[in-house]
């Protein structure tokens, strides 16, 4: 089976030949969508081995503006076939082809490619049928092509139609690619209360529905419409909370990129508009824009001459030593910086007034709970608060694991040149400043947690 993959992904490669038998040419192509069904059933199981594709079927949609040759294709294919298997099978292979002057229909059951793999392997595919389904309408082709465990479609239309589904109808009519995908409640309900996704995309997902996808070539520009249809109307407002979040800091560091010029383009012009409980995500790439996407692509290709940037603010003081910092902490030790050396060092800025700063502790402790203590330290750094308001807070947000530096006199804020919260620093074992991180992030527990493990191990 293996070899017979192999086989087939270069045919897919040599698509003139697949074309050529269909008397088609690539631009013929108008239409494209594809849906899935039945994720229940993977969500649910625990073991690959028990898996029910049952009630799981791919189904794809393909519309050409040109008649198909419908006979020259079957014969291609059957050789096809006859060419690729030469262990009797495909000479026994009964398609149950309905060949009209207007229509091809033919079912092809996989499961019999499957008898030299492992029976783990082939139980994926044991009871799979992939279901086709070509009429001709004029001057077009509408091609239905079904993969699902059923052999009840040759005699009559797909159950799978996207206009039972009312999302893909609010997408533009002149498309010609769709996706729609639907979030089954079982993995909904895997998500939430399980501490394994505390991840906030993971959350703000939870609280999706479906999702729809369509692209438009049009004459003089390509548009995308991105739809997600959420739970609620509260649901739709945190994902859209977190998506503009998340746009503005891939645009702050895609603008640092030189290479990524052209993905900065498009981002701007990335439009969002809340529609009741649906997230609605559209860009629309007109000719000029497109040309400034291309020659951005193309100057990227181009070597940049060697430029001396010199960082500002706080920044600057990465690859340097690190200030050193002598405070009292509220446990009442004393915390000396120089005597870390051997040890990663992260420091958190932080003050009860700044909620962003508030948020951001827990994601410190997160990204740094499975470290040895001697190969970590995380301290947090406050300046606003007294002894008994900070005693108060850990209460409050029962923060007992946080070790908090006294800074009254701001000395470590001058040092490090705090000028926003929250405000992060990474110190390697040599003493050297790896990082500096201002201001508040989502993701910031897990990108932390990622630059540390490079550190560390």
């Amino acid at each position: 089976m293996s070899q017979w993959a192999d086989n087939f992904d270069r045919d897919l490669d040599q698509g003139d030949e697949i074309l050529n038998a269909m008397g088609l040419r690539e631009d013929d192509f108008t239409h494209f969508t594809a849906m899935m069904k039945g994720i229940d059933a993977l969500a649910d199981s625990n073991n690959s081995n028990q898996l029910s594709f049952s009630d799981l079927f791919l189904s794809i949609n393909i519309i050409a503006d040109k008649p198909m040759d419908l006979p020259l294709f079957l014969s291609w294919f059957k050789n096809q076939l006859k060419d690729e298997f030469t262990t009797g099978v495909a000479q026994n292979l009964n398609l149950g082809e309905v060949l009209t002057k207007k229509s091809l229909k033919f079912i092809l059951p996989i499961s019999k490619f499957y008898k030299s793999v492992e029976q783990s392997e082939s139980q994926l595919f044991l009871d799979m049928n992939l279901s086709v389904d070509i009429s001709l309408d004029g001057n077009r082709t509408m091609m239905d092509a079904l993969v699902s465990g059923s052999t009840d479609h040759l005699g009559g239309s797909f159950d799978i139609s996207e206009k039972k589904i009312p999302l893909l109808n609010n997408l533009p009519d002149d498309r010609q690619i769709s996706f729609y995908f639907k979030l089954p409640d079982s993995l909904r309900e895997k998500i939430v209360g399980n501490d394994k996704f505390s991840d906030p995309l993971f959350n703000a997902f939870a609280g999706v529905h479906e999702i729809a996808l369509g692209v438009s070539f049009r004459k003089e520009s390509i548009s995308l419409e991105f739809l997600i249809e959420c739970l609620d109307e509260v649901s739709a407002n945190g994902l859209n909370t977190l998506y503009q979040g998340s746009l503005g800091m891939a645009q702050l560091a895609l603008a640092q990129e030189h290479k990524a010029r052209a993905a900065l383009i498009a981002l701007r012009n990335m439009n969002s508009e809340i529609r009741e409980n649906c997230l609605h995500l559209s860009m629309e790439l007109n000719s000029s824009v497109l040309a400034e996407i291309i020659s951005a692509s193309i100057s990227a290709l181009s070597p940049m001459p060697p430029i001396e940037i010199t960082k500002i603010g706080a920044r600057r003081l990465e690859g340097s030593p690190a200030p050193n910092l002598f405070l009292p902490m509220l446990s009442g030790e004393d915390f000396n910086l120089a005597k870390q050396k051997g040890k990663v060092v992260v420091l958190g800025f932080w003050a009860t007034w700044s909620g962003p700063s508030i948020r951001n502790l827990p994601l410190l402790l997160e990204a740094t709970r499975e470290f040895n203590s001697s190969e970590l330290k995380l301290v947090s750094v406050n300046q606003d608060a007294s002894v008994k308001e900070l005693l108060e807070f850990i209460n409050q947000y029962n923060l007992h694991e946080l070790s908090i530096l006294l800074d009254e006199n701001s000395s470590a804020y001058d040092a490090f040149d705090v000028k926003g919260l929250p405000h992060t620093v990474v110190i390697d074992q040599a003493g050297i400043v790896h990082d500096v991180a201002v201001g508040f992030s989502p993701f910031q527990g897990s990108d932390l947690k990622r630059m540390l493990t490079k550190l560390i191990k």
